[in-house]
């Protein structure tokens, strides 16, 4: 054992009456305080990281469709408005093939 007696004053209510008061209505108060919502907290500390992750599943999703992007082909035929092609078509009585009704119409797969 210690030899050293331990000073209990703190806890004499009848030493210091407005000092033991303000520690119990301290003490209370901060028992009686709500307690911060779990769930926030948690969000708060984890957010910046899975907004993180969110972007990069975002990115790799997308990075298909980014890479398979095709580039439009600038064709004579394109460039012409296709109602005004059909109506000079149709002016000069001529009958064009279906291939190039198709190209005329944006088709992909047109030949």
């Amino acid at each position: 054992m210690d030899d050293q007696r331990l000073d209990l004053s703190a806890l004499d209510r009848h030493g210091d009456p407005v000092r033991y008061r303000q520690r119990v209505s301290a003490l209370a108060a901060a028992a009686l305080a709500p307690a911060p919502h779990p769930f926030l907290h948690e969000f708060m500390a984890w957010g910046r990281g899975a907004v993180a992750v969110g972007a990069v599943l975002a990115m790799v999703t997308w990075l298909p469709v980014w890479s398979s992007a095709r580039k439009p082909q600038a064709t004579a035929s394109r460039s012409v408005d296709p109602v005004l092609q059909v109506a000079a078509w149709a002016q000069a009585g001529a009958i064009p093939s279906d291939a190039t009704l198709l190209a005329i119409a944006g088709a992909p797969d047109a030949r």
